[in-house]
């Protein structure tokens, strides 16, 4: 029975510590790129890989097939877990080869993803001029609603205490 028990809180410690972005994206990833790196020359650095996370700004069918998503960047772990909700560098688009529904992407939603810069375009935020870096999805892991990446899940205590995770 106590094998059994260690078993379980050895499966649930592993779960909490699962990284939002498969090992093979991960791997692509240049370490030594950051995002404000590629924000202050985007053009720079095409080709290279690197980690991202943020909050949905918006979200558009692309011209072809896929979508775009606005992105205001959140700063993350070396895995993907987004570290804070309440700071950005500024914001970028995501091309995606795939569709994501509106409906499942809406503005504030959280997410992590892999993405190779391929350059910038100009824009507006509002009524300013903006220049975002653009990159092309890899891999993308949706946050669930509510989710706050931020939060450790493992809590450790002595006592008796129940708790359901969402």
């Amino acid at each position: 029975m106590r094998r059994l028990a260690l078993a379980i809180v050895a499966l649930f410690l592993l779960a909490a510590c699962a990284p939002a972005i498969s090992r093979p994206s991960l791997d692509l990833v240049d370490p030594a790129l950051t995002f404000d790196d590629v924000l202050q020359n985007p053009d720079a650095h095409r080709g290279r890989f690197l980690l991202l996370g943020g909050a949905i700004a918006a979200i558009r069918a692309a011209d072809t097939e896929g979508s775009e998503l606005e992105i205001v960047q959140l700063p993350t772990n070396r895995r993907g877990r987004i570290l804070s909700t309440d700071q950005s560098l500024g914001r970028f688009i995501a091309q995606d080869t795939r569709f994501r529904d509106p409906a499942l992407y809406p503005p504030g939603r959280l997410v992590t993803l892999v993405g190779e810069v391929t350059g910038s375009r100009s824009g507006r935020i509002g009524e300013r001029d903006y220049l975002f870096p653009v990159v092309q999805v890899q891999e993308l892991h949706l946050w669930a609603p509510g989710a706050h990446p931020d939060v450790p899940r493992t809590r450790f205590g002595i006592g008796v205490g129940i708790g359901i995770g969402l």
